[in-house]
């Protein structure tokens, strides 16, 4: 866990203790990279920043946002519409955006900030794009490789499973995850027997909602979809693309409309269809949102945009 890379020499904005009243805004709703990329900023901040986690569809308008007039703001593991993020950019004392999602760096293609930088990175995780802004002379963290791991789908540490599993039953806080950093060799140890042992458990439960998938036709390309709750939409995907070669959609529904979450593995982009019901993502890991109305479609096995 001794990997330490850097931002581009052309990233010559830089965090400062002295941001006028920054403002942090990161991909909330219960995601480890996000929560990990605004970690990145309190462990530089403290508390003298204000912290808001966002999901998209959130924010319809710079409105829906705290104020922004002559403040540093910072974008991390998310991004906005060109509109929004010059309407941010025009309040804004300074403007980082700090991003890996690949759809949103395609419709982003020229923006240029007049008081920061916008920089996208698709082989890195929020997390350690905000860490190597942040602290870039300190090496990232474990707890965040972990988060990398998993979040861009490279699962080159055997600890990895473990150790989010564990984590993922912890309540996402600041002081908490920093506590979490700072384990002691024992502490990590009885951390990874319990995750060891609730990620056994998750896997079977994952391997058994897949075995109830249903083809799909979605756009004129088949593939296999399921219902399955959100945290399990990954690696049920990751099961379901590789039986299909093409994607895997796994949707949930609550009073908010249908989550649709789209998985495929390394030859097969579905971009393009999370980005055809306007959503968007990773190549392999992404999705969309929609009303319920479009449910019963959805069930038909047969689905276009």
């Amino acid at each position: 866990m001794t990997k330490k890379t850097i931002l581009p020499l052309q990233l010559l904005v830089a965090p400062s203790q002295d941001d006028p009243s920054p403002l942090v805004l990161y991909h909330g709703r219960r995601c480890p990279d996000g929560f990990g990329a605004a970690l990145a900023a309190w462990l530089y901040y403290g508390d003298r920043a204000e912290y808001v986690g966002l999901d998209h569809g959130d924010v319809q308008t710079v409105a829906d946002l705290p104020a922004l007039a002559g403040r540093a703001v910072y974008v991390l593991d998310f991004s906005f519409s060109a509109e929004i993020l010059t309407a941010i950019d025009a309040q804004a004392a300074k403007l980082v955006m700090l991003d890996h999602h690949k759809s949103a760096a395609e419709k982003l293609t020229g923006f240029a900030c007049r008081c920061g930088v916008v920089h996208f990175d698709m082989s890195k995780s929020g997390a350690r794009l905000a860490w190597e802004f942040f602290h870039p002379e300190q090496p990232v963290p474990a707890l965040l490789q972990y988060v990398e791991d998993r979040d861009i789908w490279k699962w080159e540490f055997p600890q990895s499973a473990a150790f989010l599993s564990a984590l993922d039953m912890e309540v996402q806080d600041f002081a908490r995850w920093k506590e979490i950093a700072h384990f002691t060799p024992e502490q990590l140890d009885a951390f990874m027997a319990r995750g060891g042992a609730m990620d056994e458990k998750y896997r079977k439960m994952a391997h058994d909602i897949a075995e109830g998938a249903q083809p799909l036709i979605f756009n004129g390309i088949t593939g296999l979809m399921v219902n399955a709750p959100g945290m399990f939409h990954s690696l049920v995907g990751d099961l379901l693309s590789a039986k299909t070669g093409t994607f895997a959609l796994m949707w949930s529904a609550s009073n908010k409309g249908v989550k649709a979450g789209l998985r495929a593995q390394r030859n097969f982009d579905c971009i393009a269809l999370a980005e055809s019901m306007g959503g968007g993502g990773h190549a392999q890991a992404c999705g969309f949102r929609m009303g319920v109305e479009r449910l019963p479609e959805l069930l038909t096995g047969t689905f276009n945009a």
